[in-house]
């Protein structure tokens, strides 16, 4: 099994749930959301290994991702809103298994999907998501499935290489435009 968090509260659910768990977990964080803040509850907390969380409700397309790209999918989102396009945003938190359930229910609602992952393209996270609504909720999609990964090559570190390399909200905001058909 494979966890991905991206806030305080699904650390410590997840977690836990982790530690009660009977089988290995391995559990992804990024040092980079550190000293990401949010509310923590109190007592026990558990969060469901296996169930993504919506964290956006929308009704024209399904952005989803998980750990630190949740945020350039969230920022996108609220970005889209401004412009009238409804995102639904969905943050996977469980890699393996992947709950294709909730993936395959939003895209049969909105017809339309871009995955934010920020692993090479091939063979990635991005890779089997799209596999995955291809094969569950191919006859729903009015629009290819849209990826939008890191760049397919070595990294290096100037910040103005990082940037390009990286998704950014604006790269997400044009791949949904693309998907919706409208100018981009």
């Amino acid at each position: 099994k494979v966890i991905s968090i991206v806030d305080p509260k699904d650390a410590k659910g997840l977690l836990k749930s982790a530690i009660r768990d009977e089988d290995p977990i391995c559990f992804m964080e990024s040092e980079s959301l550190y000293g990401y803040k949010g509310e923590v509850p109190e007592g026990e907390y558990l969060t469901p290994i296996g169930k993504a969380a919506i964290r956006r409700e929308g009704t024209d397309v399904t952005i989803v991702s998980f750990n630190k790209m949740m945020l350039v999918a969230e920022k996108a989102a609220e970005e889209l809103a401004k412009e009238g396009i409804s995102a639904e945003v969905i943050d996977l938190r469980t890699i393996r298994p992947l709950d294709h359930h909730t993936l395959v229910e939003s895209v049969k609602k909105t017809n339309r999907i871009v995955v934010v992952d920020e692993s090479w393209p091939f063979a990635g996270v991005s890779a089997e998501i799209a596999y995955e609504i291809q094969k569950y909720a191919f006859d729903y999609l009015d629009a290819p499935v849209t990826r939008i990964n890191a760049a397919d090559t070595s990294l290096s570190y100037a910040p103005t290489f990082v940037e390009e390399y990286m998704p950014n909200p604006e790269k997400v905001i044009r791949a949904v435009k693309e998907v919706m058909y409208s100018k981009a």
